[in-house]
């Protein structure tokens, strides 16, 4: 069948259709015949199911407009098995009834195209052929379809499996939809527990961690250290003289200060070491696994850098500079083996009470000692305890 042919039936069954659609129907009303009581279909505002009819026989094709549109499916007949794959791309049909033998490309190709798309591959296909062998009903299943009818079909079997697939592909769209609303809803949620994350334990002005986060952290990597005997040192720091940045470039001014001192910090200090904003304009650092020298230099490197830089905030060169206070983790006997019979019990008590009098509270407090002394000599210094 040339395009020529295939198009004219096409025309011809649209026309079918319409004149259905204003009950103009043909003489014989099959669904008559069926004691299926006729449906009006002026009073149907919606049609029930969108239905491509795939046969390359005319008869074929108006027989099962005629029983479909009655019964207030909206129907679209493709003569061939091109149109058939055209069609569906173009508007995606509720099901698709499909003819097998046809030139050109049978019912089985026209299937297998239509599984491999991923816009159609979803559609429901019921085959309806002459063909009544098992073997090809075996192979009409394996390509993807959910039903197979045979000919002469009765008008009550197509209804009654037309009806069955399209509310099960109605079931399947629901559901669908609800998958993907859920999907949705738990991003959603999965943002939203995310924020209040980061609001429990990020500073908000300059995102660094905040009190709270930074002394949990901090208490845990104080345990590790002291299980395991490894070096540890807590650095307290303070912006100088903070006030009067605010007073004389305002608020926003330091607000910038904050974020680029919290940066600068960042920067000099590995991935692994501990950062947080204390309160107001001071910043507490953990070096997990640093000895005092290796620490030592890296709060000169910091303490240099903010001196050295000069921050641009509304047309304005802004410079300011840190103090520093440190203390170091510190364990007697730490030198000593606890399986060298020279520890003797009495060491070993000793040393197991030395490392649980180490305490954050103590470190923080020898640092914050240590950065006092920094401020009262001068400030843009470095002093431990």
């Amino acid at each position: 069948m040339d395009n020529q042919k295939d198009i004219d039936q096409i025309k011809g069954s649209e026309q079918l259709s319409a004149n259905l659609s204003s009950n103009r129907f043909i003489s014989e009303n099959p669904l008559k015949e069926s004691g299926t009581e006729k449906t009006d279909i002026n009073t149907i505002n919606q049609p029930i199911g969108n239905i491509l009819v795939v046969d390359d026989n005319p008869q074929n094709l108006r027989l099962l407009i005629a029983i479909l549109s009655m019964r207030g499916y909206k129907v679209r007949p493709a003569p061939s098995g091109a149109l058939a794959l055209q069609s569906a791309l173009s508007i995606l049909p509720d099901l698709i009834l499909l003819d097998i033998m046809m030139p050109e490309m049978d019912g089985y190709e026209v299937c297998q195209k239509l599984k491999e798309s991923e816009l159609t591959k979803d559609i429901p296909v019921i085959f309806i052929s002459a063909i009544d062998a098992t073997s090809d009903k075996v192979k009409a299943f394996e390509l993807g379809a959910v039903d197979y009818i045979t000919k002469p079909f009765q008008t009550d079997e197509i209804l009654a499996r037309v009806n069955t697939h399209i509310s099960l592909r109605k079931t399947q769209k629901l559901l669908e939809e609800e998958i993907e609303r859920r999907k949705e809803y738990e991003e959603e949620l999965k943002s939203i527990s995310l924020s209040y994350q980061k609001m429990a334990t990020q500073d908000f002005l300059t995102g660094v961690s905040n009190r709270r986060h930074f002394i949990e952290r901090a208490e845990e990597e104080l345990s590790r250290a002291k299980r395991y005997n490894h070096s540890l040192n807590f650095m307290m720091m303070d912006i100088d003289h903070f006030k009067n940045i605010n007073d004389t470039y305002g608020h926003q001014a330091g607000d910038q200060i904050l974020k680029n001192v919290a940066l600068t910090c960042l920067d000099n200090l590995r991935v692994h070491d501990l950062f947080g904003r204390i309160g107001g304009e001071e910043f507490s650092a953990l070096l997990v696994e640093t000895s005092f020298n290796d620490a030592l230099l890296v709060a000169e490197r910091i303490r240099k850098s903010v001196e050295e830089s000069t921050w641009h905030i509304d047309n304005k060169a802004v410079n300011c500079t840190i103090s520093i206070g440190m203390s170091e983790l510190n364990i007697k006997m730490e030198h000593l083996n606890e399986n060298d019979d020279s520890f003797s019990i009495e060491d070993n008590l000793l040393y197991a009470a030395n490392k649980d009098s180490q305490t954050l509270d103590k470190l923080m407090n020898k640092a914050d000692e240590a950065l006092y002394l920094a401020k009262s000599s001068g400030r843009n210094c470095i002093k431990y305890r």
